[in-house]
């Protein structure tokens, strides 16, 4: 009896019935995929992104805290900072590219995402940068 299961889950599954709405559903994905259009940050928030990794790459904690809220400045120390940038600078200054991927909007901010690609063929970093009303609220690099 299982093999005439598989036989008729085999014949369903090729059936023409099932290629149609296969085809049917393949060309509306096709379709909303054409529709959504590619998402770039806005050209501040762009500046505001790169700015923080260009502080980072050189080692300047003033420049990295000047865009954040009252809250970013208390909770981001210059000791944490140089940790990162000592971490990072290296791999930041042998080339990189960084990708925009989304926009979200969380908790009354707008969060950014971006992927972070270094020309060192090292592991991958996801940026993360959380705005409100255009000061820094969060920078996080996973």
């Amino acid at each position: 009896m299982n093999k005439i299961a598989l036989v008729l889950a085999a014949v369903l599954t090729m059936s023409p019935l099932t290629l149609g709405l296969e085809k049917d559903v393949q060309a509306a994905v096709k379709e909303q995929v054409k529709s959504t259009p590619v998402s770039q940050p806005e050209q501040s928030v762009q500046k505001t992104f790169t700015s923080l990794i260009n502080a980072i790459e050189e080692n300047n904690y003033n420049k990295f805290i000047s865009q954040g809220n009252a809250a970013f400045k208390e909770g981001i120390t210059q000791q944490t900072f140089t940790q990162v940038s000592g971490q990072l600078a290296p791999r930041l200054k042998k080339g990189y590219s960084a990708v925009f991927v989304t926009k979200l909007n969380q908790q009354g901010y707008q969060v950014y995402l971006w992927k972070l690609t270094f020309k060192d063929g090292s592991d991958d970093i996801l940026a993360r940068l959380s705005l409100k009303a255009g000061k820094v609220g969060g920078f996080w690099l996973n």
